[in-house]
């Protein structure tokens, strides 16, 4: 039995799988503003969850705790976790003192917390793989060791119309965040290799932000194999770059979600999260 577990980063909550020897699960991230408080379990609703955060003053996010991770590493077979960038939350330290947890009552389980070093379509393109590799009969260690050099090759791309949660995180200062609202700036940005986020630049209009993320996807070459995109109520944009890349590509896989609690969070109402898997 193969138990994959992954943070509420992961923008795909029902991953769908014919074989009955994996199994899919995911661990909550909790959201906080002034007037309450949402469990990211696929139970919010995106429209409330972007009213409420516009009218409060504070708003953060809390990882998932290592019972919740424990919980799942404690079922039999072997298991693999997935958690958003250590370099973005406590998600993944969380996730390895759930390990050691479980180590220490039974040194013989095969568990692996592998840090995607980027989030939501990132952690399903890792995870999509690894189940090819499950498929294939490979090993744990070998897909353990296969899917962290898998990293390397999947890269992230956002696109972000609205500033407020960065400002509030004091990720963004509150001057920077006011004009590039007020004068209707896109953020486009990737993540960097440690897993941060890197403002490439902004841009206005969408047009032009379509053709910033189709001008980094060139820059990385064509032998790109897959593409996850993740909208916030914005599914006509999500097309239209789905069209894009397709037109420009071929025709590979591109698959389109709407954005779970946490990435609601982040990338705001319009935003977009883009990631793309490349040929070895």
């Amino acid at each position: 039995m193969w138990n994959i577990v992954t943070d509420s980063s992961c923008d795909d909550l029902n991953f769908e799988h014919s074989a009955t020897d994996i199994r899919y699960d995911s661990v909550p991230f909790y959201i906080h503003t002034d007037h309450r408080e949402f469990v990211d379990d696929g139970s919010i609703d995106t429209e409330e969850l972007i009213a409420v955060m516009s009218k409060s003053k504070i708003a953060r996010t809390a990882c998932p705790s290592p019972d919740l991770w424990l919980k799942h590493f404690q079922r039999p077979g072997n298991a693999l976790a997935f958690t958003l960038s250590s370099a973005l939350s406590g998600s993944y330290s969380s996730a390895r003192t759930a390990e050691l947890m479980a180590k220490e009552a039974d040194p013989s389980r095969n568990i692996a917390v592998i840090d995607s070093l980027a989030e939501g379509p990132s952690i399903t393109l890792l995870i999509r793989a690894v189940t090819r590799m499950i498929e294939a009969g490979m090993d744990f260690d070998s897909i353990v060791k296969k899917a962290n050099a898998l990293r390397a090759r999947i890269h992230i791309i956002y696109a972000l119309s609205s500033f407020d949660n960065l400002v509030k995180n004091g990720r963004m200062s509150r001057m920077t965040g006011f004009v590039a609202n007020a004068l209707g700036f896109w953020g486009v940005g990737i993540a960097s290799p440690e897993g941060r986020i890197a403002i490439k630049g902004k841009v206005r209009g969408t047009k032009r932000v379509l053709n910033s993320i189709l001008n980094d996807m060139k820059e990385k070459g064509s032998a790109i194999q897959e593409v996850v995109i993740v909208h916030c109520l914005n599914l006509p944009m999500a097309q239209a770059l789905k069209d894009m890349i397709i037109a420009a590509f071929g025709d590979l896989p591109v698959t389109i979600f709407p954005t779970g609690g946490l990435a609601t969070f982040y990338a705001e109402k319009n935003g977009l999260i883009v990631s793309y898997r490349c040929a070895e």
